[in-house]
């Protein structure tokens, strides 16, 4: 009863703090929209460039899907989206990671907001690509992407070893097809190959390698803009909305949760 009783607390001061940020808008400056954005990646035969990952020897902020459950109640997949005409074409072409909507309440020129989101798709129990965008409104609005696109290979053994200082840091040993041993540290192989035969070490499951990607696109509102890439594909769509219209939505929304 005790654990109910805080989420329903939390719930509340929740729907109280937005309820009083929307009530000190003024009405004169803020703008709204509702804002679309498609993530999809192309096909490897589909490129003919060559696209470099990165080799993962940390695991800091990399969450399985599980611990994304509630970080995203602002993002939504549309019942309906400008990207209709496309969804068919690109569906045959690609493969979709996310179609996502939010309801974006600018309190004045130069507000921000960010948003966190994550692929439908999963491979061990972590998403295949996680992202975060920050809109801007400005002259133009602004859309301020980061992605995280994963790659998994055979599962890594992670022990910790001590360094000269003391301090004590993980090792990650990753076997490849051609039995390559990777580390961030060259003179730590017999480590590695130690850590393999003992029985004191965690198997990691999650992605064995990265490939991040940043991109900033600046549009008008009722304007279909797409971020090429040889490896992910974007669309981004802004509608503009009624101010009202918008606070009703974003209110039950919060009520919703």
């Amino acid at each position: 009863m005790k654990a109910i009783s805080l989420i329903l607390l939390g719930l509340l001061c929740n729907t109280y703090v937005q309820a009083n940020s929307l009530d000190s808008l003024d009405l004169n400056k803020a703008r709204a929209y509702q804002a679309y954005v498609m993530t999809f990646v192309w096909p490897e035969n589909m490129t003919s460039e060559d696209i470099e990952y990165q080799d993962i020897f940390s695991h800091e902020g990399i969450q399985p899907l599980a611990d994304w459950s509630g970080e995203n109640d602002g993002a939504a997949t549309p019942a309906s989206s400008p990207f209709e005409a496309f969804t068919k074409t690109l569906s045959a072409r690609t493969e979709v990671l996310s179609n996502k909507t939010w309801t974006l309440i600018f309190p004045d020129t130069g507000s921000s907001i960010s948003e966190s989101f994550h692929s439908a798709q999963a491979e061990h129990g972590y998403p295949v690509m996680t992202a975060n965008v920050t809109f801007t409104l400005g002259r133009y609005l602004e859309s301020n992407l980061h992605y995280k696109h994963y790659q998994f290979g055979q599962p890594v053994a992670t022990v910790e070893h001590q360094t000269q200082d003391g301090v004590m840091s993980p090792i990650d040993a990753t076997t490849t097809n051609n039995a390559s041993v990777y580390s961030s540290n060259s003179q730590v192989t017999d480590l590695n190959t130690a850590a393999y035969s003992s029985t004191d070490f965690n198997v990691w499951n999650g992605p064995t390698q990265v490939l991040p990607l940043h991109f900033i696109n600046k549009t008008a509102s009722k304007k279909l803009n797409y971020i090429d890439h040889p490896v992910i594909g974007t669309l981004i769509y802004f509608e503009p909305l009624d101010l009202e219209e918008a606070i009703d939505m974003v209110t039950q929304a919060s009520v919703a949760q």
